[in-house]
């Protein structure tokens, strides 16, 4: 599938690359969505780009992230969004430069996530009107979607601490979700700094200087900055609520095991008195005495009650 932004501000979705060039359509924008080897080949002979960074892209090298020459700049980076079953996973997302146009390669998945959220986009996009504003709106949607997924998470960990620290309420599953918000958090935060190194290197293109949009870069990269310090705002929040909670363990347990010792000493010590009671001796003097009974059932209840007493008046109970 494919989305094509026209010139003159219509969008238009078309099922392959062929009718782009039957029509003979003026474009800012191509979008191309689950596409094929057959598809980049297309474009590489009629628009005349190089859409290498599309492959070997899981490497570390910058290289792999970022290419340029005389005609384009292509980047990739990975973005985090949650699928159909609400969980966050990345995917990768490239963009391909020339002195007119923008090409953009992702996943359907993602188109129809940033289409759900998004619903607004074609308002964004009636602004465009040429290079510059283009690469001025890319650059800064990259980094508001940063900013408003990092809220989105922000959201859900308040409401969490909330129930751990003013409901009292935790169980086990506020540490599954403890878990799961600190591997997305930590997803979001690799990913942006990801984002965030190829944004320098954007800046730094030579070509790039000439249309005027360092200073959008350079706003977009302090908006970044403070985006990551936000994620170690959450990674501190949740580290503090797992902190909490570990206490609260640790003072429950110490008050089961204080339980539990004065329920041991206080069965041990009758118990004791019938064993010794309970010995098959031949010379056992007390065994002859009228109120031996009674008296041995006194001491045995009284060894229970006097530990039981003791305790709870130190608070152990």
């Amino acid at each position: 599938m494919v989305d094509v932004f026209l010139k003159n501000k219509q969008m238009v979705r078309v099922e392959n690359l062929e009718q782009v060039i039957v029509q003979q359509a003026d474009f800012y924008i191509i979008q191309l969505m689950g596409y094929c080897q057959e598809e980049l080949d297309f474009l590489e002979r009629h628009y005349k780009i190089d859409t290498s960074i599309l492959k070997g892209y899981k490497d570390i090298e910058i290289s792999s992230h970022f290419l340029f020459n005389a005609h384009q700049v292509a980047f990739h980076i990975s973005i985090p969004f949650y699928n159909s079953k609400k969980e966050l996973e990345e995917r990768p997302m490239f963009f391909i430069i020339t002195r007119e146009k923008l090409f953009v390669f992702l996943d359907e998945e993602i188109d129809a996530y940033f289409n759900r959220i998004y619903n607004n986009k074609m308002a964004h996009l009636q602004h465009i009107e040429g290079i510059e504003d283009l690469l001025r709106m890319q650059i800064e949607f990259i980094s508001d979607y940063y900013a408003d997924i990092t809220e989105g998470e922000a959201k859900q960990i308040k409401l969490l601490a909330n129930q751990v620290l003013l409901k009292q309420n935790s169980s086990g599953q506020t540490t599954n979700l403890i878990t799961k918000y600190v591997f997305n958090n930590m997803l979001i935060k690799e990913m942006l700094l990801e984002t965030t190194r190829v944004f320098t290197m954007y800046k730094k293109n030579e070509w790039l200087k000439t249309i005027n949009v360092q200073t959008a870069i350079e706003q977009e990269l302090n908006d970044l900055s403070v985006v990551s310090d936000y994620i170690e705002f959450n990674l501190e929040r949740l580290s503090n609520l797992k902190e909490n909670i570990s206490n609260k363990i640790e003072i429950e347990q110490n008050h089961i095991f204080k339980t539990l010792t004065v329920i041991t000493i206080c069965v041990s010590l009758p118990t004791l008195v019938a064993g010794i009671y309970g010995m098959n001796f031949d010379y056992m003097p007390e065994l002859r005495e009228p109120y031996a009974y009674p008296a041995v059932l006194l001491v045995m209840l009284l060894s229970a009650i006097f530990p039981y007493l003791y305790f709870r008046r130190r608070k152990w109970m």
